[in-house]
């Protein structure tokens, strides 16, 4: 091993500048990071509606059992082997999983620098013998002990599988959108019928109540297939809509937080702003300051 590394180190030249190297300004390097995995369907659809919108970027890797993802309102199938990179404040729930027993694993994590990341953006990710490697390290150096020294390995690790990824979508063919799911199952067009009809009424606080009467359904029919589809109450889904909704009205600077609570339903913005602080852990006028000013913005920790 040594002598092809010696051949190599003879054939390095002097440098032409001793003062100027080489960089890279788009290396993703993450932080803080947290790992975990889901075992059951219904664990991995529940928890998800239950988290509140957060500023993580969330890596979910498919390792057993194929099932949907719909993120901002587009639907990818995850066989075994895939991923999809959720960005902050996405909103996503998972559906059509075609076996109650799964294991998907999921890497939540900050970045300075998200930007750098728009190569995965509505990209299905194929894992390949390297990232499965890498992966196994990362789960290794996660359940080691808590010590500088091992999270500077995960953190390497982690930034490592990252920057892997990104040249192997930069590379590859996109798939894009035109991968998407497009299979009329009964709960994708309960849910499609449910946004579409919000999104018509998105000017009034739409309950259970008036939901269900405008796709003829009693009320109660409409909680028990919603609940039997995606294992969390229509209730929670409605929550975690809005709030995502009040993020993408908030990012308008052209918006006042006035125009943005009637444009919601909310009849006063004192309503608006408790049932934004309440969901995100901030008042909606300190979200938008830190979002002008690039700054990431602390949201309550969220499970996946």
């Amino acid at each position: 091993m040594r002598f092809p590394l010696i051949q190599n180190a003879l054939e390095l030249g002097p440098p032409d500048d001793y003062f100027k190297g080489r960089s890279a300004a788009d290396v993703s390097i993450p932080s803080n990071i947290i790992l975990f995995s889901r075992r059951s369907s219904n664990e991995l659809q529940r928890r998800s509606f239950d988290s509140y919108p957060h500023h993580r970027f969330v890596l979910v890797f498919n390792l057993m059992t194929e099932g949907s993802i719909s993120v901002d309102g587009i639907q990818w199938r995850l066989q075994p082997d895939q991923g999809f990179l959720i960005f902050p404040y996405q909103f996503h729930y998972y559906s059509e999983i075609a076996d109650p027993n799964i294991v998907w694993l999921l890497i939540t994590f900050e970045l300075e620098n998200p930007v750098v990341m728009d190569s995965f953006r509505n990209r299905i990710i194929q894992l390949d013998v390297r990232a499965i490697e890498q992966l196994n390290r990362i789960i290794e150096d996660y359940r080691g002990p808590d010590t500088p020294r091992t999270n500077r390995r995960l953190i390497l690790q982690t930034a490592a599988l990252v920057n892997h990824l990104r040249e192997r979508l930069k590379g590859g063919p996109k798939t894009a959108i035109s991968q998407r799911k497009t299979a009329a199952r009964a709960s994708t067009e309960l849910i499609n019928s449910i946004q579409e009809y919000l999104a018509q009424n998105s000017d009034s606080l739409q309950g259970v109540a008036e939901i269900a009467q405008a796709l003829h359904m009693s009320e109660s029919n409409l909680r028990a297939h919603f609940r039997q589809h995606f294992n969390i109450s229509l209730g929670a889904y409605l929550k975690n809509y809005r709030a995502h909704q009040a993020i993408l009205f908030l990012q308008n600077p052209n918006l006042s937080l006035t125009d943005i609570a009637f444009e919601l339903g909310f009849t006063t913005l004192s309503a608006f702003s408790r049932f934004f602080s309440n969901a995100i852990g901030e008042s909606p006028r300190v979200y938008r300051k830190r979002f002008q000013h690039g700054t990431r913005v602390h949201a309550p920790p969220a499970s996946e």
